[in-house]
C-alpha cells in the first residue's frame, strides 16, 4: 500500500508495514495532538519475524515517501498469540501529561507560548504573531491547558481563531482561516484524481440553538456591570440567551471588543454533522473543510471537529465530525 509505517530505534529506521494490518489515525479539536494505533502480527513460531516495537520508540507514518505524522509509542497491549496492539501520540503527549507553574508579565501571547515550548523541548515550526499581552499566573496546570488558555485569551482579544497542531515533529500555531483544505482520492495508482466530496456516504446533520449565546454582559472584578452587547436579530428570532464575562481591571478597557468577539463566536445556530468519504492525509481536526451534500443540506465551509482515518490493505477511509463555524 502507499502508506508505510516506519519505526525509529536510535538512528535506525525499520519498515514495519509488512507486519501491520490496519493503521488508525485520529485527532480531535478538543485535544492537543494526534493518535496513531496499529497492531503488529505476533506468533511464537520459530521463524516468525521478531517484533521490533517497544515503549518509547518513535513511529513515522508516510505516504509516497512524504511524512504524514510521527508519534511516540506510549502503550502496548498483549493477549496470548493475538496481534500486539500499540498506541502512539505525537510530541504534544509531553504537554498533555506535564504540569507547570508560569508567571507572565505583560508579554505577547506568542512569546509566552514559545517560552513554554522551549522549556519542554518541543520544536517550533511556526507561531503566528499574537500581540495580546499576557499578564497572568498559571499555577500547577497542565501545560497543554495553559497554552489553550493563552490562545483563548488571544482569540477573545483579537477576534482571531488559531489552530494548533504538530507536523513532522514540530508545533505550529496559525490562523485557522489559512488552513482550509480540499480532499481528493484515486481509484488506483497514478489514476485520475477525484474530489472526495463526490463520494460521501452516511451523512448526518443536527441543528440546535441549545448552546447559542446572543447577549453578553461584562462585569468587573467587583461584579459591577460594565456593559452589555446583544445580537438584536438573533434575540428577536430565538429569545435572549445571555452569558456573563468577568474581566479584571487590566482588561476593562477592551470590554466592548471582547464582548463583540464573543458574540461573533457564539451568536449562531449550531450545526453538527458527520460524513464518511475516501481518505486524504491532509484531513486533521481544527482545519476547515468545504463540502456540499444535498440530501441533508450540508453546504458551506465547516470546522473539522474530529476525524478518524482507517488504512487497511491499500484502502484509506475516513469519518469526519464537522461543526458550523
Amino acid at each position: 500500500m502507499a502508506h508505510e509505517l516506519w519505526l525509529v530505534k536510535k538512528s535506525k529506521m525499520i519498515d514495519i508495514t509488512p507486519l501491520i494490518g490496519t493503521i488508525n489515525r485520529r485527532s480531535n479539536q478538543d485535544e492537543l495532538g494526534e493518535e496513531i494505533s496499529f497492531n503488529i502480527a505476533f506468533n511464537d513460531a520459530k521463524h516468525f519475524p521478531e517484533n521490533p516495537c517497544d515503549l518509547g520508540d518513535i513511529v513515522i507514518l508516510k505516504n509516497k515517501n512524504k511524512e504524514i505524522t510521527r508519534a511516540i509509542i506510549v502503550e502496548e497491549n498483549k493477549s496470548g498469540r493475538s496481534p500486539i496492539g500499540y498506541t502512539a501520540f505525537d510530541y504534544a503527549f509531553y504537554l498533555n501529561k506535564s504540569n507547570a507553574v508560569y508567571q507572565f508579565n505583560k508579554i505577547p501571547a506568542d512569546q509566552a507560548i514559545s517560552k513554554i515550548l522551549n522549556d519542554f523541548g518541543i520544536p517550533i515550526g511556526k507561531i503566528d504573531s499574537m500581540p495580546t499581552k499576557i499578564d497572568k499566573i498559571f499555577n500547577d496546570e497542565k501545560v497543554s491547558e495553559i497554552i489553550k488558555k493563552i490562545i483563548k485569551m488571544a482569540r477573545r482579544d483579537q477576534g482571531v481563531k488559531y489552530l494548533m497542531e504538530m507536523r513532522q515533529g514540530k508545533l505550529y500555531i496559525e490562523k485557522q482561516t489559512d488552513l482550509t483544505i480540499t480532499c481528493s482520492f484515486q481509484l488506483y495508482k497514478n489514476g485520475k484524481e477525484y474530489n472526495a466530496t463526490s463520494a460521501i456516504s452516511n451523512p448526518t446533520r443536527k441543528r440546535s440553538i441549545s448552546d447559542m449565546i446572543n447577549s453578553i454582559q461584562v462585569v468587573n472584578s467587583k461584579d459591577k456591570l460594565v456593559l452589555e452587547k446583544s445580537d438584536a436579530s438573533m434575540v428577536n428570532a430565538f429569545g435572549k440567551l445571555q452569558k456573563v464575562i468577568k474581566l479584571d481591571e487590566k482588561e476593562k478597557l477592551s470590554a466592548a471588543k471582547i464582548a463583540q468577539n464573543e458574540l461573533n463566536e457564539l451568536s449562531k445556530v449550531i450545526e453538527e454533522m458527520s460524513i464518511e468519504l475516501p481518505g486524504d492525509d491532509k484531513v486533521r481536526a481544527g482545519r476547515l473543510f468545504k463540502v456540499k451534500e444535498p440530501i441533508t443540506g450540508i453546504s458551506g465551509t465547516y470546522l473539522i471537529k474530529d476525524v478518524e482515518h482507517a488504512i487497511n490493505g491499500g484502502i484509506h477511509k475516513m469519518t469526519l465530525g464537522l461543526e458550523g463555524r
